[in-house]
């Protein structure tokens, strides 16, 4: 969904872009910029630097809504302001992450005749008109019309039907929608912190661009985001997302069932958790031992790690067992050729990407943005993969200045249909 606000920035950065990732448990704000030319340190020119980071305690949200708007923007402007800290640029403008429990995806079919003898930009746009001219609820908002692919003539598996002959044009597409209410009071918490929203953009659309690679999503991968509040389970194939599905489990419910099991305070647990968590009890040792009783008045106490590790395991197994039920359920499993990618804060446990192979029955890697050029602190570190995304999802408008397109063969459709949306959600 775009919004069509234009950042202005009168600083010696050609094109910054802010990446916003609003989380349960914490908010990042990731800033970077293209380079429009040779610097001297080696960025070629259309590539992306990130500057810096500024992190904060997320307020007021939980699993992906807003509970309260004043606690929310606060949050929002103290990691801005960290970015601004360390970066020394104002930041006016974001590209924003939605995530959540409201957010659906649904499939629809296009079909136009062709008249002109080969098939041009404009059959392209006006196939996507067909395929999303279906009936949305009132109280729901696009944010995305995604085309898998095309059929010309019945002859399917077609990604750029431009300059072929036919009289029949199809394509599938994926409409990615969510609650109005919830996305336009995150919006809202944006505006109070003195943000306006450049673009709401579906979280795992963006940390795709930062972890998956071509190949993965030619051949076909399932992408799991563990957050703080939900996980996030995309699939992609043949170059194109194809589905999509949000569960309410995140490490929040492994931070509270250390809680609740040992009987210390939440912000004791996630330390704990943090620092000893395991999801495997055959990767421990008899021997391991963890110290809990850090709160002030707590009494200092030793218990063996297997106790921890018997109280995440359960968690780590339902979690996967539910991820494998959408995969048979949509028919994925066979198609995901290259496996899975975990990525998120709540996958930093050790374990579970062993918990995932051997619950997914799948090839499973860890997935964080890595050679971005600038803050060392994000390479490697899963926890910035939506973040780092946005910003990179953001650059796209401002590629082909550059000589480069990213999705080229899709960008002036999705340009389109960006153009769009922005009429209908002014």
């Amino acid at each position: 969904m775009h919004f069509g606000f234009i950042k202005e920035v009168a600083m010696k950065h050609e094109r910054l872009i802010v990446g916003l990732d609003v989380g349960t448990t914490k908010v990042s704000a990731v800033v970077g910029e293209i380079i429009s030319s040779g610097n001297g340190n080696g960025d070629a020119p259309g590539s992306i630097k990130i500057l810096g980071v500024g992190t904060s305690a997320s307020r007021g949200i939980r699993k992906g809504v807003v509970t309260n708007i004043e606690s929310s923007a606060s949050a929002i402007r103290e990691a801005v302001l960290e970015a601004e800290k360390i970066t020394g640029i104002q930041i006016n403008a974001v590209h924003l992450g939605i995530t959540g429990g409201h957010i659906h995806c649904i499939s629809s079919h296009g079909v136009i005749a062709v008249k002109e003898k080969e098939i041009g930009q404009k059959e392209i746009e006006n196939v996507i008109d067909s395929a999303k001219a279906v009936a949305i609820p009132f109280d729901r908002e696009i944010l995305h019309i995604i085309p898998e692919g095309y059929a010309v003539n019945g002859q399917e598996g077609i990604t750029d039907p431009r300059g072929m002959g036919g009289v029949r044009l199809e394509t599938n597409v994926q409409i990615v929608s969510g609650d109005a209410t919830s996305i336009q009071n995150l919006i809202r918490s944006c505006k109070k912190a003195g943000l306006e929203v450049i673009e709401a953009v579906y979280q795992p659309l963006a940390s795709a661009d930062a972890i998956l690679t071509e190949d993965e999503k030619d051949l076909g991968v399932a992408m799991i985001d563990v957050g703080g509040g939900t996980t996030e389970v995309s699939f992609f194939r043949e170059g194109s997302f194809c589905h999509s599905a949000v569960l309410a489990i995140g490490g929040n419910n492994f931070t509270n069932d250390v809680a609740i099991g040992m009987r210390i305070s939440t912000r004791e647990a996630e330390y704990i958790k943090k620092k000893y968590g395991c999801t495997l009890l055959t990767l421990t040792k008899d021997d391991e031992e963890v110290e809990i009783g850090y709160d002030e008045g707590s009494t200092t106490r030793k218990i063996p790690r297997r106790y921890l590790v018997e109280i995440l395991q359960p968690r780590a197994e339902e979690l996967f067992s539910l991820i494998k039920e959408e995969l048979i359920a949509k028919g994925l499993q066979k198609s995901l050729n290259s496996g899975v990618v975990l990525t998120g804060g709540g996958v930093l446990m050790q374990g579970m990407d062993v918990m995932a192979e051997n619950i997914l029955e799948l090839p499973v890697r860890m997935g964080s943005p890595v050679n971005n050029g600038g803050d060392a602190g994000i390479n490697g570190n899963p926890c910035y993969s939506t973040g780092v995304g946005l910003m990179i999802y953001g650059a796209e408008e401002f590629l082909p200045e550059y000589g480069y397109e990213r999705d080229h063969m899709l960008y002036g459709t999705m340009s389109k249909i960006k153009t769009w949306m922005s009429g209908k959600f002014k």
